[in-house]
This record gives C-alpha cells, sequence and structure tokens, in this order.
C-alpha cells in the first residue's frame, strides 16, 4: 500500500473515531482524552491531513501524574479502559471531571490555595493531582490500590475534607455576619429596653424625667454587675448614646402613642360610649379641661372609664367647651354617635337645660342622649343644705375649720401640738381640714379630731395662757371644745358621716354602675334610719366619752361634775339629740330620696328586669321597660327586642327555680350579654340594652382624679411642662401598667425606630 493510501485510510478512520465521539459529547458533554493521544501519533505522519483536523481536537494537559502511551497500535479495549466512567463519580462523591481537562477533587481543589500551609508539600508529594492539575490516567483510577482510593485516604484529602466540614458548620461569610448583626441587633434591643424600663420608672411614678433620666441610667450602670448595660454606652456613638433629654422626651411620646392607641381601639369597638369632663385650673392659672370616656370592654363586658385628654381652653362658656370636645373626639376617629350620656358635675355651663354643654350634645346629634348629675356632687349638696337647716352642726362644722387652721398655719402652733401628742404618747396624727367641694373631708376631720381631742384643749390652754395676741383666740376655741355640746355634737356626727362617706366611696367607684348605687343608697338610708334611736350602742359609748371629758364652768378653772349635774346634762343631751342631731339625719334622708330620684334614674330602674330576684313567671313581665327603652332609643332597637326578651325572660326564671347559690346578680347577667359569646349572638338587642345601661356614669370621680394627677406632676419645679407633655405624663400615670411586658415593650421600640433614621439597630 502506497504512502498516499496509508494516509488516506487513517484519515477516514480518525474521521469516524471523531464523528462517534461527538455524538457522545451530545450525551455526555465529555471529550475521550485517548483519542487525542492517538491523533497526536499520527500528526508527523503528515502535516496537511493533521492541519484539516476539527478544532475540538485540542492538545491534551501532559503533566507526571498521568503518562500517556505512545504505541501507534493501541487497541479498541485499551481504550474504554483509559476513559471516564460515570460510577467512578458515583463511588466517591468528591470526583467531578470536566471535559477536556480530567478529573479533579472538588474538595482539595477549593482547599489547597498557594496561601494554605503545606502547599508546597502536596504539590511536590502529589504533583498536584486532583487539586491543581487533572487527573487523566484513569486505567490506574479504579480498585482498592487505585488512584482513587489512595487520594480518598490520604492526609491531605482528609486535611481538606475537616476544614470543608467546619466551614459548613460555620456557615458562609454572608451568613456569619448576617448572624452577627441579628445577636447585635437583638442585644441592642435588650439593652434599649433596660433604658425603656428606666424611663417608664419615671413617668410612672411621677417623677422629673428630663432630671433624673441620665442619672438614673448611671446608677443601673453601676449595679449592674454584667457590665452589660456599660458596654452597650461604650459601643454607642457619642451623638447616640441615648441617655439624653431628647431621648427621654421621644420615649414618653412613644410610651403614650401605644397606650393611647390601645384604648382608642378598644373604644371604638364598644357599641356606645359616655362622655364625661370638667374643667380645672393648674398652677399657672391656665384654664384645662380634661375628657373622659365610659365604655365597655367587648372581651369582658365590664364597663371601664379611660382619661382621653386634657386640653388648654381659653374661655369657660359652654360653646368654647363643647367644640374643644367634639374636635378632640373627631380627631381620634370616635363616632360621635355612639355617645348615649353625658356626665357633668352640677355646674351650669355643664348641665344647663337649655345652652348648656349637655344640651348642645342633644341638639347636634340626638335627642335620645341623657345628663346624668354626678352622684358624688349630689351627695356633697345634700350633706351641705341639711347643715345649713341646722344652724348648730353648721356652726360645729365652722369651728372645726378654724381650729385646724389655727393650728395648721403656724409651725409654731403645730410643733407643740406633735409635742404634746409625743408627750402623751399618742400617735402623730395631722389634721385634716374639710372642704365644701371635697369629698369625704368631714368624715375624715372628725375622725382626726376626735381621736386627738386631748392633746388638742392641752395646746389651745397652753397658747391662752402665754398671754399674747393669739391668745383670744385659743382660749375662745378652748371654751367651745369644752362644751359639752360641742363634745357631744362631734361624737354624734360621727357615724353619721361615716355611713355618708362608705356611699361616696361607693359612688367614686371607677366601673360602678347605677345597680350598685341603688344597693348603696338602700343600704345608707337604713343606717341613718337606725341612727335616729339613741338607745343604740354607739349612742352609749358617746354618753360615756362626753361624762369622761371636763367641760368649763366658769373663768377661774374647772370644777369636778356632781351627780347632779351629771343627770341634768344626760336629759340635756337627750333633749339636743331629738331637736339636732335627729332632724339632721332627716333632712339628709330627705335630700337623699330628692336629688337622687330623676329621670334619668328611673329610667335606669327598667334594667332592673334582669335580676333574677325579681323576674317571674307572668307573661307581661318586663314588657312595660322593654318598651321604654325602646321608645328612648328608637334609633337603637326595633321589634326584635319584645322577642328576645320574651325568650331571656325564661332563661331568667330557670335560673330562679334552680334556686343555686350561683345565681347571677343584674349587673353581671349584663356583663354576660355584652361580652363576645354565644348570649351576645343569641340577643344582640339585649346585648345593646345592656350595655347601654353598663355605660351610665353614676359620677365624675375619675374626671376629679384626672386632676389631682395633673397637681401631682404639675409642681412648682415643672411649672414649664408643656399641655401636650403634662397629657401624655398624666395618660402613662392613669392609664399605664405597673410594668412594661415583652409585647408592649416591641410595640414601644417599633413605634419609637420609625420616628426617624436611628444611628442603632434594634
Amino acid at each position: 500500500m502506497s504512502s498516499a493510501q496509508k494516509s488516506l485510510t487513517l484519515y477516514f478512520k480518525r474521521k469516524a473515531i471523531v464523528e462517534e465521539s461527538d455524538n457522545n459529547l451530545a450525551k455526555k458533554n465529555k471529550l475521550n482524552d485517548n483519542l487525542n493521544n492517538i491523533l497526536n501519533d499520527n500528526v508527523t505522519t503528515t502535516q496537511t491531513i493533521s492541519n484539516t483536523e476539527p478544532s475540538r481536537d485540542t492538545q491534551p494537559n501532559i503533566n507526571e501524574n498521568c503518562p500517556l502511551s505512545t504505541t501507534a497500535n493501541t487497541t479498541a479495549n485499551d481504550n474504554k479502559k483509559r476513559r471516564y466512567q460515570k460510577w467512578y463519580s458515583d463511588n466517591y462523591k468528591w470526583l467531578i471531571h470536566e471535559p477536556n481537562q480530567g478529573g479533579f477533587c472538588r474538595i482539595c481543589r477549593d482547599y489547597w490555595k498557594p496561601t494554605i500551609p503545606f502547599y508546597s508539600e502536596m504539590n511536590a508529594r502529589t504533583k498536584g493531582a486532583f487539586a491543581t492539575q487533572p487527573f487523566v490516567n484513569w486505567k490506574t483510577a479504579p480498585g482498592p490500590n487505585g488512584s482513587l482510593e489512595k487520594h480518598q485516604q490520604s492526609s491531605y484529602h482528609n486535611t481538606a475534607v475537616q476544614n470543608l466540614s467546619y466551614r459548613q458548620q460555620e456557615g458562609s461569610v454572608i451568613e456569619q455576619l448576617l448572624n452577627v448583626s441579628e445577636l447585635e441587633r437583638q442585644e441592642n434591643r435588650q439593652r434599649f429596653g433596660d433604658l425603656l424600663d428606666a424611663a417608664y420608672f419615671l413617668f410612672k411614678h411621677e417623677l422629673p424625667h428630663t432630671t433624673l433620666y441620665s442619672s438614673l441610667l448611671e446608677l443601673l450602670a453601676k449595679t449592674d454587675h454584667s457590665k452589660k448595660l456599660s458596654s452597650f454606652f461604650d459601643k454607642c456613638q457619642k451623638n447616640a448614646s441615648y441617655d439624653s433629654t431628647t431621648t427621654v422626651t421621644e420615649l414618653l411620646q412613644t410610651i403614650s402613642e401605644i397606650i393611647d392607641e390601645q384604648i382608642l381601639r378598644k373604644i371604638r369597638e364598644s357599641r356606645v360610649i359616655s362622655i364625661m369632663a370638667d374643667e380645672g385650673t393648674d398652677i399657672n392659672r391656665h384654664q384645662n379641661l380634661s375628657i373622659c370616656i365610659r365604655y365597655c370592654n367587648q372581651d369582658t363586658g365590664e364597663p371601664t372609664e379611660s382619661f382621653i385628654s386634657l386640653l388648654k381652653i381659653k374661655d369657660k362658656d359652654a360653646q368654647t367647651i363643647f367644640d374643644t370636645i367634639v374636635k378632640e373626639l373627631e380627631a381620634k376617629h370616635i363616632d360621635m354617635t355612639k355617645i348615649r350620656f353625658t356626665g357633668f358635675d352640677g355646674a351650669s355651663v355643664f348641665s344647663g337645660e337649655f345652652n348648656g354643654v349637655s344640651a348642645k350634645f342633644r341638639q347636634i346629634y340626638s335627642d335620645s342622649i341623657l345628663f346624668i348629675h354626678c352622684r358624688g356632687h349630689i351627695l356633697q349638696l345634700c350633706l351641705l343644705d341639711a347643715c345649713e337647716h341646722i344652724p348648730e352642726v353648721e356652726e360645729c362644722l365652722s369651728t372645726l375649720k378654724s381650729l385646724i387652721n389655727f393650728i395648721n398655719r403656724s409651725s409654731i402652733r403645730l410643733a407643740r401640738f406633735n409635742d404634746i401628742q409625743a408627750l402623751l404618747q399618742c400617735p402623730q396624727i395631722k389634721l385634716i381640714r374639710p372642704g365644701d367641694t371635697r369629698w369625704l373631708s368631714y368624715f375624715r376631720s372628725i375622725s382626726v379630731i376626735l381621736r386627738c381631742y386631748e392633746p388638742l384643749m392641752i395646746t389651745l390652754e397652753h397658747i391662752s395662757n402665754e398671754r399674747d395676741e393669739e391668745s383670744p383666740t385659743a382660749a375662745g376655741l378652748l371654751s367651745i371644745l369644752e362644751n359639752q355640746l360641742t363634745i357631744f355634737l362631734l361624737h354624734s356626727l360621727e357615724p353619721i358621716f361615716e355611713a355618708l362617706s362608705i356611699l361616696s366611696k361607693s359612688i367614686q367607684t371607677k366601673n360602678a354602675d347605677f345597680s350598685q348605687l341603688e344597693q348603696s343608697m338602700l343600704g345608707t338610708l337604713l343606717r341613718l334610719e337606725e341612727l335616729k334611736d339613741i338607745n343604740i350602742t354607739e349612742y352609749q359609748k358617746i354618753f360615756e366619752i362626753v361624762d369622761k371629758i371636763k367641760t368649763s364652768s366658769n373663768d377661774d378653772g374647772r370644777k369636778r361634775a356632781t351627780r347632779t349635774t351629771t343627770r341634768t346634762n344626760e336629759v340635756s343631751l337627750q333633749q339636743q339629740f331629738n331637736d339636732k342631731i335627729v332632724k339632721f339625719i332627716d333632712k339628709i334622708i330627705s335630700n337623699l330620696r330628692a336629688r337622687f330620684e330623676s329621670n334619668v334614674l328611673q329610667f335606669l330602674n327598667c334594667f332592673r328586669i334582669f335580676d333574677v330576684a325579681e323576674v317571674t313567671d307572668e307573661p307581661e313581665y318586663g314588657v312595660q321597660q322593654i318598651n321604654m327603652i325602646k321608645n328612648q332609643y328608637p334609633n337603637d332597637f326595633n321589634d326584635n327586642l319584645l322577642s328576645e326578651w320574651k325568650v331571656f325572660r325564661k332563661y331568667l326564671f330557670v335560673q330562679k327555680q334552680q334556686q343555686t347559690s350561683t345565681n347571677l346578680s343584674q349587673r353581671q347577667q349584663c356583663i354576660n350579654l355584652v361580652k363576645n359569646g354565644m348570649l351576645k349572638d343569641m340577643y344582640p338587642q339585649l346585648s345593646l340594652a345592656a350595655e347601654i345601661f353598663l355605660c351610665a356614669p353614676i359620677s365624675t370621680a375619675t374626671v376629679e382624679r384626672d386632676f389631682s394627677t395633673m397637681n401631682r406632676i404639675l409642681t412648682d419645679l415643672r411649672n414649664r411642662l408643656t399641655t401636650e407633655h403634662l397629657e401624655q405624663l398624666m395618660k402613662i400615670s392613669i392609664e399605664g401598667p405597673c410594668d412594661l411586658d415583652n409585647n408592649i415593650k416591641d410595640l414601644i421600640i417599633n413605634c419609637w425606630k420609625t420616628k426617624k433614621l436611628r444611628r442603632i439597630s434594634v
């Protein structure tokens, strides 16, 4: 065979092999390295034919770890043994095969870099096989002693595997950074929560927050043995230490917003509300208007009274007050059509029938809105009116005021009084001045005077003997205190005022309703009727006390009371009791019955049908009362109200027949109807009627307490507080929880960090 024919035969053989290789590449994307070796052996045979070879037949990589066969007569079986087999990678998961190059260990290739220790040693001993250089000697690859198994058992491969395992545990660089960032954020959030606790402590306890905040944080940092708070301050930037007045002011605003939003959410969920308001003057002589709302919590059914706003007003006329209330409530997105009651004191600007604030609510929103005069103010008016009709009682109470003013207005006289109490081994008692507008003040004043009666008399006697300008006043007060009638009146008035104080306390209960008021009222009237009997135990003890106290006889001194004078005094005191005490009690009772019986109370008495003790099986029981409720609020109820009542009446009657001690009161029945549950779904109209009853305010004590809170916060040293900050402090003091739990903290911190861009991640 000629040289040309031999070259042509080799050409077609090579072309057939290349076409077969192309088919394998289309399926597996791999190139047969041994075929390139054969082609390279024949390159020198003819340069012309070699130049026509396809571009994919590239020169193989040659290194010491992959010796190539140079024998031209290599058989097909030998070629098959020298190819990469897929099962290599199945058995050795670290093996990857790259076409045109060879096999690599993906673990070693990623790990062994020139910067890694022992890289030079590894490269010298292994020639970089599987790591930096591809492995192509597949003939020696399989088997227990093959190259693949030897590489897997090598120390260099194990080092790379251990490093990979460690990196997988630690995560990627980005994951590590994210984890570090998240841990830092959580730590910052916890430390900022400590700052929040410190600020809230000052707000809740009505302490000066702008002056004490930084000092309190320094104290907390010193007492923190974990040093976490100190580390937090050290880590913060100088302009972002969060111990400044600006920060505590921002926290004040944020906490107030969160508390306000929680209250407003419950108010918006309720179906009816009542408005309570009053005006007062602060130490800066500014006129302020306090607004409260009474509503029912839909989750529990309990009536609640919440402080809403404190607003500065320029005028005290009805129109200004009305406009201020409406503007504030609308700004807070409170539905004004939910109003069913308005509760104010007896001032004409609020209670005026035609131009008062309550009248304007009826004119603008609904004629069904009822005005309720504060029962606490009514009780005080009943007492003052009764005192005016009994001059001796009024004079006795006036003497009480003069006596307390005389002692308290002089530090010298007050110190002497305290020294005498200590000398007589009496408890140190502070004298309380009664006031016509301060509820319970008369009972507390009389109770205090009777407890320190003897030290007071001795104090007045010492002052009167000094012959100075105050001696005549002391002598006059002493003569009044030594008088038996004064002693008897003071002791007799104490149980009367005590009964009234109990009624006053029940009226001032924050979530009290008219059913509770009626029960307290009935108990008070029965107690007053009992106190008209001179033979009860209390008066027998009073007579004994009066006999023990020395009375004045003449200007020269005192003389011991004889048996005859004692008997005469007893007769005269009995007469005084009938003429003064009994008449005083009768006047109080008549005032209570006259002033407490109003059209509103008659309407609210309709809800007594919910009382299990009074329910009957008569078909007409409660029908009249249901119709009265429907007529009062025609926009709220329809004929379904009566239908629901006829079914609910049977439910109440079954409870009564069971005669168990667990029968619910009228109040509890209404609460069960109001709160979310089965009864509310079954009787929607009755549920609304019960909610109206529970929302009726019996007093404005909540508003009065708001002004007391204002006076505690706005002191002479804090008189520069703005009305806005004062309102926020009042809201936290009145409505804020005792401590902040984690849920509220999260709400506060999330709200705070959205106010502006913060330099710290929380």
